[in-house]
């Protein structure tokens, strides 16, 4: 209690010293301050205070002041204004962003992905509210995710992969091995590393090499398996709260708009494409690289298709196009991946 007392006192003072500032927002991020989202929300911020003149300020505490599942809840709460939070979390109440974890449709690189997302995303449900309580102010992709073996044996086969205990994100990749007889750990990325530091598992799926160094467990594998699409790609919404977005003036929230969408999304996209050359460099010196066999792909393919015929059903009930959304966003990831 103590601790996040200080941190509200942190972010009052922060927000005290611009009186100037006709709108305060304060933005919760649960990952370590050098992380890429991090980085990525205070870049956003300072673009925010530059188009709106100072008019609107966002405030970032030191730590989070709220568990990663817990985001969006957080924010309607009021316990802060705006966050992100991986999609994962929300699956049962936001279905759109959810194309982008489909297996195998994304791509290695997060601002082709992200791109691809937000136009999807506004071509197909720009109607349709489903984040209830908060503006949606962009989406984003992470890069894709390949499988680490922490033992003398590379993952090469579906054997493999089910034939250890992994820790894998939730959504389509704990799934895939959960349905097929696999022992998985599942859970937020932020709790992984005490997991795989201390050797509960012994592989792991579902972050691209950025994240396995940012979260420091590149260290424990001994190789990757890489596939000529990615596994998978955790797809991210970052939100505001109505209550605080009423409080903008028409003209501020259109300036914050041109800072947010597909600007943010190509923007931060960018920055976690940067990172992530480096991650695989790391992978490169340090692990033995695989590519997946033709044979192992087919049946990671086969394994996933449920999942992509479950969420197609899905967008179907909602009234929209599941298959049209799907293909729509694998065509964007295939033409803005030729430029």
């Amino acid at each position: 209690m103590k601790e996040l007392l200080a941190i509200f006192a942190t972010a009052l003072v922060a927000m005290s010293t611009s009186a100037s500032a006709q709108t305060r927002i304060l933005l919760n991020c649960f990952t370590p301050p050098a992380h890429v989202w991090c980085e990525s929300v205070k870049d956003w911020a300072e673009r925010v205070d530059e188009v709106t003149e100072g008019r609107v300020r966002v405030v970032i505490p030191p730590k989070s002041m709220s568990p990663p599942p817990e985001q969006i809840n957080s924010v309607r709460s009021g316990l802060f204004d705006a966050a992100f939070q991986f999609n994962g979390f929300m699956a049962q109440e936001v279905a759109g962003p959810m194309v982008a974890m489909n297996p195998f449709t994304g791509s290695d690189r997060s601002a082709v992905n992200s791109v691809a997302l937000w136009r999807t995303y506004q071509e197909f449900f720009r109607d349709i509210d489903e984040f209830e309580g908060v503006e949606l102010l962009a989406l984003l992709v992470n890069p894709g995710a390949n499988f680490y073996s922490m033992n003398d044996d590379p993952i090469l086969s579906m054997d493999d992969a089910l034939g250890r205990k992994m820790w894998a994100l939730p959504g389509a990749t704990s799934g895939i091995l959960k349905q097929n007889g696999g022992s998985v750990v599942s859970g937020p990325a932020a709790q992984m590393t005490e997991i795989i530091q201390r050797g509960v598992v012994d592989g792991f799926v579902g972050i691209p090499p950025e994240t396995a160094v940012a979260f420091n467990v590149m260290p424990y594998a001994k190789s990757v398996t890489r596939t000529p699409r990615s596994v998978f790609t955790a797809t991210f919404s970052f939100f505001i709260s109505d209550e605080k977005w009423a409080e903008i003036s028409p003209e501020d929230q259109e300036l914050i708009r041109s800072v947010s969408g597909e600007e943010f999304a190509r923007r931060v996209g960018g920055i976690f494409d940067g990172r992530n050359v480096k991650g695989m460099e790391v992978e490169e010196g340090s692990l033995s690289i695989h590519q997946a066999s033709d044979e192992f792909y087919a049946a990671l393919q086969e394994a996933g298709k449920p999942f992509a015929a479950k969420w197609v059903g899905r967008i179907d009930g909602m009234g929209v196009d599941g298959a049209a959304m799907l293909a729509r966003y694998q065509e964007l990831v295939n033409e803005l991946s030729s430029q």
